[in-house]
């Protein structure tokens, strides 16, 4: 698993609750101006084999289009160098880091949960509370058969590296590296204990999740009680990683329509639904919008 998918927490949880009843239920939709129009797709990160084929939805998208555009660089985020440099930011400069930010109780049932998946917390030692928070969910959903192999973003990319189609991205890998790290405004313990208690609910939160990605239910994906949880808990968290990033990319998705090629957009399905929403904001700024 690369480091890429490291986002899947936050696209998955830090998500944002409002509904928009008039929506059909789809997770691609067709973003049109005129004769003009592109593709947009609400994407889990990781997934599992059982989880293929993908919705044909997926797939018509895929053939019709010319170009993928992903919410990062997905090549560069392969390299060596991006995996180091994400791992350098995840830690800090001493040793016993980790100690130092938790109180005893809190790093008690860390390390009693490390223990249990046969981890040693010294492992962890100079990692930051948000990197830990991070890992601790990539190492679940890896343990749930939930890998980036399987995931919508890895299928694509692979099939396009074949058929030779190009490929765009809506941030670079340093502004995703920065959008994780805001995560460390949130009390060390206050993290640490909030993502042990979401784990502990994970497998049945993905089965729910699965089944509403499936049948592009938006309404029920944002409205699931983890996510309402975690955006009021964490508002100016859920603002850097869904609003704000939204806001950056409307610009370049307003502008996909300025060409005569045909693009397929895929970000995490939660970007898509609320007054905030991607599919909301382009219906505003006067694009007509459709389920595939």
């Amino acid at each position: 698993m690369t480091i890429r998918n490291f986002l899947t927490l936050s696209v998955l949880t830090f998500a944002c609750i409002t509904s928009t009843h008039a929506f059909a239920k789809s997770s691609v939709w067709k973003i049109s101006d005129g004769e003009k129009y592109f593709y947009l797709a609400g994407t889990i990160h990781v997934l599992n084999p059982a989880d293929h084929p993908l919705p044909s939805e997926f797939e018509q998208a895929y053939n019709d289009a010319d170009q993928l555009v992903f919410e990062t660089d997905m090549t560069a985020s392969k390299t060596p160098a991006y995996q180091q440099k994400f791992f350098s930011v995840m830690q800090a400069n001493e040793n016993d880091a980790l100690a130092k930010a938790l109180n005893t109780a809190t790093y008690q049932r860390l390390e009693n949960y490390l223990k249990q998946r046969n981890i040693q917390i010294t492992h962890f030692s100079k990692y930051h509370p948000w990197a830990i928070s991070v890992t601790l969910s990539l190492i679940e959903y890896h343990r749930l058969g939930m890998v980036g192999e399987y995931g919508v973003e890895e299928h694509f990319y692979k099939k396009a590296l074949l058929d030779k189609k190009v490929l765009g991205q809506l941030e670079t890998v340093d502004e995703q590296i920065t959008s994780i790290q805001s995560m460390g405004k949130i009390e060390a313990n206050l993290m640490i204990n909030y993502t042990l208690d979401d784990l502990a609910q994970l497998p049945e939160y993905i089965k729910v999740m699965k089944l509403n990605w499936r049948n592009g239910d938006l309404e029920a994906l944002t409205n699931s009680p983890i996510v309402k949880k975690m955006r009021e808990d964490f508002p100016e968290l859920y603002d850097t990683l869904l609003v704000k990033r939204n806001n950056n990319w409307l610009p370049a998705l307003k502008a996909l329509n300025n060409n005569n090629a045909i693009e397929f957009v895929m970000v995490g399905t939660l970007h898509l639904n609320a007054p905030e929403g991607l599919i909301n904001q382009l219906k505003l700024a006067g694009f007509q919008v459709e389920p595939l």
